[in-house]
């Protein structure tokens, strides 16, 4: 390359003849010697090219290789990815049948749940005491085995079935012996034959004997299953306790709560003050109205002695303004209408409050009564909720306290009211009859006053 620009600088500047010469002789090494470089470079190519003619094959089998390779891998992440795919939808597929099986167990569990409700309560007593083992647990097998039992008993339905357990005599103790259930009936025999008869729920929901239904004969040929003829209640038991079980009068106040006791003593209040009242008014006889025309005649007489004897036969209030009027007039004959009337009427109105005396407390009683009783309604009704709250309302029986105070507080609240409106009401009639006559007696007496020839003279 170096002789290559020596000559090319030769030709660039001119130079002299003496110098051409050698210039010439230069260039022509310089030509030979760039030839030669160039047949070895062309050398070198051909080795290079040969050598890569060589390593081609290989080169191209190992590009080959890696391509197939390439390919390979590719197809097996293609599966790969088509079998994650895959795995991945039918993993959701698994998750869905997973929850659909997870409701449908927890359905059939509720199912469960419900059959070992229905069955504990359609079952015998005895039955539940001899199964309370499966009833109490609360796995799988146990209400699949009550499911069984059930079948078994469905298979065996006509016949009767014996079983052993304990039940509650008359007395409250508990005997052994055997029951006996036919359907919806059950009997009981003691061991000893000394208790027996139909079966029914106790309080505390062990078995009972219902009193009135001993018939250890029948019972025992019906657990050795010989023909007979027991003690049949078409109630289960329920005729015959009932006959036991009514409420009395302290029983129905005890159910009432606390707010029956304020509806009694305003209900006594109210009777003894009713009472009271009418005695008062039986005091209070009615009277011609020609004793009335007596008076007026005596005192027109100028006999205020007659008319004093008169006025003693009336037995009732207006005897009161009869006599201060027979006073006025012996006192005072030329007294005025005016002033006559005044003092009659303060005599009126003197006696008014004995007879409105006790009427208010009648009229109270009968408008709080059914008041008193709605708030013991509301109180027994937020009772039973809070034992809806607590126990729910699979159990009746707790329920009942709040229901029974609801209830009969309402029934005596209206018990007391209803009475008490009605003797307020003849009371009330009875004493505005009393102040009518009064009236009446008055204004009569001022107007045969009125008409005597006395004060028609003046």
């Amino acid at each position: 390359m170096g002789r290559i620009l020596t000559i090319l600088a030769f030709c660039a500047f001119p130079f002299s003849g003496i110098a051409q010469e050698d210039a010439a002789a230069d260039y022509r090494a310089a030509a030979e010697s760039v030839n030669e470089d160039l047949r070895i470079a062309l050398a070198e190519l051909a080795a290079l090219r040969e050598e890569i003619a060589k390593t081609k094959p290989a080169l191209a089998r190992e590009t080959n290789e890696v391509a197939a390779n390439l390919r390979e891998t590719r197809r097996k992440a293609e599966i790969a990815r088509t079998t994650r795919e895959a795995a991945e939808a039918e993993f959701e597929k698994t998750e869905e049948k997973i929850k659909v099986w997870r409701d449908e167990k927890q359905y059939l569990e509720g199912l469960l749940y419900d059959f070992r409700k229905t069955y504990q309560a359609s079952q015998s007593l005895a039955r539940v005491e001899a199964e309370k083992y499966l009833l109490d647990q609360t796995d799988l097998d146990s209400r699949l085995q009550l499911v069984k039992n059930s079948i078994d008993q469905l298979s065996r339905a006509g016949a009767v079935q014996v079983m052993t357990g304990e039940a509650l005599n008359s007395d409250g103790i508990l005997v052994r012996g055997q029951f006996a259930d036919a359907g919806p009936l059950r009997w009981f025999l003691s061991t000893n034959g000394s208790d027996s008869g139909l079966i029914a729920a106790g309080d505390d929901l062990r078995p009972r004997l219902v009193e009135g239904t001993a018939d250890a004969t029948n019972i025992e040929l019906l657990l050795r299953g010989e023909p007979s003829n027991p003690t049949f209640d078409p109630t289960l038991g329920t005729a015959v306790a009932l006959t036991h079980s009514g409420d009395g009068l302290l029983d129905r106040i005890k159910q009432g709560g606390f707010w029956i006791y304020p509806i009694l003593i305003l209900a006594a209040f109210a009777l003894i003050i009713a009472l009271f009242k009418w005695l008062q008014l039986l005091r209070i006889r009615q009277f011609r109205p020609s004793l009335v025309q007596d008076i007026i005649d005596a005192l027109n007489q100028q006999d205020s002695e007659t008319a004093l004897t008169a006025n003693q036969a009336i037995k009732h209030p207006s005897a009161e303004i009869l006599d201060r009027g027979i006073e006025i007039i012996s006192k005072n004959k030329a007294v005025s209408r005016d002033d006559l009337e005044e003092s009659l009427y303060e005599k009126f109105i003197e006696a008014l409050p004995p007879l409105n005396r006790g009427l208010p407390v009648i009229a109270i009683a009968s408008a709080t009564a059914p008041l008193l009783g709605l708030l013991g309604t509301v109180t027994g009704m937020i009772e039973t909720f809070r034992l809806i709250n607590i126990f729910g309302t699979g159990d009746a029986r707790s329920l009942a306290s709040g229901i029974s105070e609801a209830l009969v507080t309402t029934e005596f609240g209206l018990i007391v009211a209803i009475p008490s409106l009605i003797l307020h009401a003849l009371l009330s009639r009875k004493v505005q009859g009393i102040k009518s006559t009064m009236e009446m007696t008055s204004l009569a007496f001022l107007n045969g006053l009125d008409k005597s020839p006395q004060k028609k003279s003046t």
